[in-house]
């Protein structure tokens, strides 16, 4: 059951959702000092493999190189171009610049200036790349902009912190990626995965129908909120795990695991099946998505778990794509009618949509903004 017996209001105005100051605002308070999953290890298999991506405007590139990963500015200390823009790549020995080919080491110094007399004289360690801050969590890669921010296992804390590290462990494998583009304000994203409300009108063709409430349980923490629904009695579901965890040799998981670390990092565990949902701002009218869903096929080395691993990653890739296609297609219309210049009298909250309430209550306080007041559009 849920937590609250009543609907609740809605917190967040349209400035909230429209204004450019008040992005600039979540930017400053709520993302810069937080850590960021930029993608997995699965991504980087070899060393000198490479991965790109603009967060807040800052190009990053992340490089495995001397078994460790490594995160910079993605951009060269010489006449600052884009060291790389392939979203992936791989480089071997150095990191080298596609413009002028200065190159750099896993440190970011630079190790190799083409014709380097032509530019004497010049200061030793003074051109190195600007370094951020980097680590795993399982086989997740982090990355932060803050020099103060602590320690990742500490950002996370220590139960969600053990959840990736089983979650998202050598033993998974990669089900599918997904990086898309959003016509809508980040939170409307992050809103919608907090509630199951829309499934029937949204998911009619996956998820079909929302959950008895009595199999569904909220969680709420300070930084972070949880939502499982039990469904070991749900018939269909219920023989589709069993028979697949068998095949696999572990023990069914009759679960549905959704997880928020405020304000964007979204964690899910279906089955066998685990995945990272990251959203990020980009304007107040358009947002990014990078999903990385993995799988577990069972013990690696087994006929029986090669078999596995093709079934799931041929079943995941077709039903996850669905799945957020379908929201994408909805998120527009959301954003459309959250951006009206006036709205009707409501805003309601329903107590399956409970965990949108505290998520919204989170961005006011961090940014120091007022919650909504009911808009109503009169005609004189």
């Amino acid at each position: 059951m849920f937590i609250h017996e009543t609907h609740l209001p809605q917190r967040l105005g349209v400035q909230h959702y429209t204004s450019p100051e008040h992005l600039d605002r979540e930017v400053e308070t709520m993302f810069l000092p937080g850590w960021h999953c930029v993608g997995t290890l699965l991504d980087l298999p070899r060393d000198g493999d490479y991965l790109t991506v603009t967060l807040f405007g800052r190009p990053v590139i992340v490089w495995r190189s001397g078994g460790d990963v490594h995160a910079f500015l993605n951009v060269c200390t010489h006449r600052f171009s884009l060291l790389r823009d392939e979203p992936c790549g791989h480089l071997d020995g150095h990191l080298k610049c596609q413009y002028h080919g200065w190159e750099y080491d896993d440190e970011g110094n630079t190790c190799r200036i083409p014709d380097a007399r032509s530019f004497r004289p010049m200061e030793k360690g003074r051109l190195g790349l600007t370094k951020y801050r980097c680590e795993t969590a399982g086989q997740l890669v982090f990355v932060t902009f803050n020099d103060d921010a602590p320690p990742l296992a500490e950002w996370l804390g220590e139960e969600l912190f053990e959840m990736c590290r089983r979650w998202f462990s050598t033993a998974h494998r990669k089900t599918v990626n997904i990086d898309i583009d959003h016509d809508c304000n980040w939170k409307v994203v992050i809103e919608n995965v907090l509630e199951g409300y829309h499934i029937e009108c949204v998911h009619p063709n996956s998820f079909r129908t929302y959950p008895d409430p009595e199999r569904c349980a909220h969680e709420f923490h300070e930084h972070w909120d949880r939502y499982t629904d039990d469904y070991s009695k749900a018939g269909l579901y219920n023989r589709q795990e069993k028979f697949v965890s068998r095949l696999a040799g572990v023990e069914p998981d009759y679960v549905w695991h959704h997880l928020l670390r405020y304000p964007n990092v979204v964690f899910g565990k279906m089955g066998l099946f685990t995945w990272v949902q990251m959203v990020w701002p980009v304007t107040p009218h358009t947002s990014r998505a990078m999903w990385r869903i993995v799988h577990y096929p069972g013990q690696p080395g087994r006929l029986r778990s090669w078999l596995v691993h093709r079934m799931l990653k041929g079943w995941g890739r077709k039903f996850m794509t669905q799945v957020v296609g379908e929201d994408t297609a909805i998120y527009p219309k959301i954003h459309r009618g959250l951006a009206a210049p006036v709205r009707p009298n409501g805003g309601l909250i329903s107590i399956r949509e409970e965990r949108i309430f505290p998520f919204q209550d989170y961005v006011l306080k961090d940014t120091g903004s007022e919650p909504a007041e009911p808009q109503i559009d009169k005609i004189p």
